[in-house]
């Protein structure tokens, strides 16, 4: 079942909804973006913050996580614009390329601001890899383990008060809470949200060749520990508009990806495998590629008509998506290759076989459009670089 304004169906990984006109949460949700008095936010935002922080008298009065794509320098420059002295912190998902390393570089030099890059002890990674892609066919749990609970025991060491986060995914996608609710980072939403319902236990149960004291890294702090620390999302206090936003930090050097897995240039630019590997594997869980995620948005935002976001959504399920270097990476045979993917993608194969490729300017079916001139990646699975 789809919504009969976006593209979206009950199939979503966040859960989707549709209410008896055939109109889905999140399209619902998006509607009270046009109602809230987003200047009264911002003044709340100003407050919470002000509330969170008076007393800190350290160096830093938050952290912001970073993905190394775009959001960052938007969530930085909101930060600064309040006047917090914000911590970065990147956890290596050794996914990066050299586009991603210079945005990410670019990004601490250009605000003069102090990171810290937590890099996993990559056998581990690797292994907690095959882990997940054994026991649950996906390959982000060990990273978005990572990187939701290292910030936290962060701020815990060097007391402080705030975490800063961007748009809040249960409510920008399907709309699962209200943007009243004012919902604030928890063990449970990032249980839910971040880790798909699978905890820690589940994760390392059995079968993972990693020991206790690597698996501690992946663990979230106790709540009588983690509810010291406030994460609040910037999304419930300003109209979160990610495309719009984005292209405007293209000011701070900030440059775009030319992707073929979506128009959108920004979000997860730079990744090796978000729309390779990751979308293949999403594909054949929930049927759909993440750029559906992204023309839903822009319906809802007006930059695009359903019917020419359902002919683009079908020309990008005809483009190639190549999984092998992933494989490479991962220290895969080229028979464990192959039978993964006849064990484990069977759909997503049978669909990507099925289907001519063509090539396409999806910017011919935007009424308005933002593009801008993304730059082709050269080196892919870069474990670290320096410099910019």
């Amino acid at each position: 079942m789809q919504c009969i304004k976006c593209l979206d169906d009950i199939k979503h990984p966040m859960g989707q909804l549709l209410n008896k006109s055939g109109v889905c949460t999140g399209c619902l949700t998006h509607g009270e973006k046009n109602i809230i008095d987003w200047k009264f936010r911002h003044e709340k935002l100003n407050d919470r913050c002000y509330e969170l922080t008076k007393k800190n008298n350290a160096k830093y009065d938050c952290v912001i996580s970073l993905n190394a794509d775009a959001e960052d320098y938007f969530i930085v420059e909101q930060a600064l614009n309040i006047g917090l002295r914000p911590l970065l912190i990147y956890v290596n998902n050794y996914f990066g390329t050299d586009l991603s390393w210079q945005n990410l570089h670019n990004l601490e030099t250009y605000f003069d601001l102090d990171l810290i890059t937590i890099n996993p002890n990559i056998h581990t990674y690797k292994e907690a890899i095959r882990t997940s892609l054994r026991k649950f066919n996906s390959i982000y749990w060990p990273y978005q383990a990572l990187k939701t609970s290292h910030p936290v025991r962060l701020a815990l060491e060097m007391k402080i008060p705030l975490i800063l986060w961007g748009g809040y995914q249960a409510i920008e996608q399907t709309g699962k809470f209200s943007h009243d609710d004012m919902v604030e980072m928890t063990g449970w939403g990032r249980l839910q949200h971040d880790l798909f319902g699978i905890t820690e236990s589940d994760f390392f149960g059995t079968g993972s060749q990693i020991s206790n004291k690597q698996k501690y890294n992946y663990y979230y702090p106790s709540i009588r520990k983690s509810k010291k620390i406030v994460g609040i999302y910037l999304s419930n206090y300003m109209r979160w508009d990610p495309w719009k936003q984005n292209h405007g930090i293209i000011k701070y050097g900030f440059k775009p990806e030319d992707t073929s897995g979506t128009f959108d240039q920004f979000e997860r630019s730079g990744s090796s495998v978000f729309y390779q590997i990751h979308d293949a594997l999403r594909f054949e869980k929930h049927g759909y590629l993440k750029v559906r995620d992204h023309l839903s948005r822009e319906i809802r935002h007006g930059r695009i008509l359903r019917k020419d976001a359902e002919e683009v959504y079908k020309n990008y399920l005809s483009q190639e998506i190549n999984i092998s270097p992933f494989f490479r990476w991962l220290g895969a045979t080229d028979s464990g290759e192959k039978l993964f993917i006849k064990n484990r993608l069977p759909k997503f194969m049978e669909y990507n076989k099925s289907h001519k490729k063509i090539s396409f300017n999806p910017k011919s079916r935007f009424i308005k459009h933002f593009f801008s001139t993304g730059e082709k990646i050269k080196n892919k699975f870069v474990l670290y670089q320096k410099g910019i």
